[in-house]
């Protein structure tokens, strides 16, 4: 599990550090994992870098894994405008088995490394600087006998090492790498739907659904969000097309023509949930609520929170979710554009479950 980022002078950001290490509450246990918040809710003014926040997480899927990635445009202003520094720096902690995994790079750009580290429970298993032939120590439980000798710095070393050693022969790294390839952000706004990592296609909305044979789930997911639908798919020019069906099945329309927004968010969401089921690792979700009500957005959350086996960091802006029916105070960040601490941190006073949060934020209780 992710337990820690930090980020230095990257996008809108000098210096940020994402600690997601859980406290101690007796309620909601299912909001954590093995010590770590398993699903955080980040919540943030307009322009104080939720969108960069999983830009700088996901930054390690673009260069450690051959998924999907960012488009381009994503990348640019890729340093910090404000201080003039030529380097991006990455510090992710992990957290496998209890053993604590950090691994941290330099970039001058997103495509360019100056050096990487890797570290288990404060063991130096690399230490490689890239056009530095005496500054390159790879551990041998890491590569084996593997030449580590790389002719540029667009290709990481630990990439390089996984890709090119018998599976499992470092059990530390195939679980990073694992986690890694298991990530998936997305979002959905007026912009389009975009994602990063998971997968390598671009499939459409039906094709999705159709592959995964979960018609019969989704209707019932759509009718736990209030809307109540008959669909079925049908052949089409040799594809199949979702339709939903009215007056007894005498009408029948597109489902993709008819589906408000929301519905659509409903269904890329679901989508993506059931086709990764067995593989995602953690799932950030750029202003998921973006297009619902809030209690559709509440929902989804309950929906989410019920999914143990992978991490969630949902961004909102909708403060009714900042309750403890949804969260608690270890699991719940405010985001400015100087740092981000869970509300737990942000406040000296004891917080309980019969606190009301969102009365407590909107009353400026927390120093932000």
């Amino acid at each position: 599990m992710l337990k820690r980022i930090t980020v230095k002078n990257y996008k809108c950001f000098d210096e940020l550090t994402f600690d997601l290490s859980a406290a101690d509450y007796s309620y909601n246990p299912i909001l954590v994992k093995d010590g770590v918040v398993n699903k955080a809710l980040v919540f943030g003014k307009n322009g104080t870098g939720k969108t960069s926040l999983g830009f700088a997480l996901f930054d390690l899927v673009q260069h450690l894994t051959d998924k999907h990635r960012f488009p381009s445009k994503f990348m640019e202003y890729y340093r910090n405008l404000n201080t003039g520094r030529k380097t991006v720096s990455f510090q992710y902690t992990f957290s496998f088995d209890f053993k604590e995994v950090v691994y941290e790079y330099e970039k001058t750009d997103a495509q360019n490394l100056v050096w990487e580290t890797l570290k288990v429970d404060g063991d130096t298993l690399l230490d490689y600087h890239y056009g530095k032939p005496d500054r390159q120590f790879v551990a041998p439980e890491l590569c084996g006998n593997l030449d580590t000798k790389l002719p540029d710095n667009k290709l990481s070393i630990l990439k390089y090492i996984y890709r090119n050693t018998p599976t499992d022969f470092s059990p530390v790294l195939t679980k990073l790498m694992r986690f890694c390839e298991g990530m998936l952000w997305f979002r959905s706004l007026s912009d389009g739907d975009g994602y990063c990592g998971l997968t390598n296609d671009q499939p459409t909305l039906e094709q999705m659904l159709h592959e995964s044979g979960q018609l019969v789930q989704f209707q019932d997911f759509l009718a736990r969000n209030g809307l109540n639908y008959e669909l079925g798919f049908e052949e089409d020019g040799g594809q199949p097309k979702l339709y939903a069906y009215f007056n007894h099945r005498k009408i029948r329309a597109l489902f993709s023509s008819i589906a408000s927004s929301g519905t659509r968010v409903l269904w890329l969401l679901f989508n993506w949930m059931t086709r990764s089921k067995d593989k995602l690792s953690l799932l950030f979700i750029d202003e998921f609520d973006a297009f619902f009500y809030y209690e559709t957005a509440s929902t989804v959350v309950r929906e989410l929170n019920a999914r143990r086996e992978f991490q969630s960091i949902l961004t909102t802006h909708n403060t009714y979710l900042m309750q403890n029916q949804f969260t608690r105070p270890d699991c719940c960040f405010i985001l400015t554009d100087k740092q981000i601490k869970s509300l737990k941190k942000s406040t000296e006073r004891e917080l309980r479950e019969a606190h009301n949060l969102e009365k407590m934020y909107l009353s400026g209780a927390f120093v932000e």
